[in-house]
């Protein structure tokens, strides 16, 4: 019996269910940006959504990014997701 042969195997094995784990849960990460699509989309006065938000519906909105959505990134290690959040977040606190 060779264990550093049955390990290897086992590994090899079990890689791509990983790989399509990791990329599942990239998926799923990328979920919680696509509540914030509708903030930038386009009225007829062809501003941005947001743009006619209340400062405090506006504050309610930033509050959710930095205490939910980039917590949850950081927590996972998702750089990709922290960037976009964190231009959301710019946009918005431009308002």
């Amino acid at each position: 019996m060779n264990v550093n042969k049955d390990l290897e195997d086992m590994v090899d094995q079990w890689a791509p269910l990983l790989h399509k784990g990791l990329e599942s849960q990239k998926g799923l990460l990328d979920i919680a940006l696509t509540a914030y699509d509708p903030f930038f989309l386009k009225g007829k006065d062809d501003r941005p959504v947001y743009k006619h938000l209340s400062k405090d519906q506006l504050k309610e909105i930033i509050k959710g990014l930095k205490e939910d959505v980039i917590p949850m990134y950081k927590e996972s290690n998702y750089d990709e997701g922290i960037k976009k959040a964190n231009i959301i977040l710019e946009k918005l606190q431009k308002g």
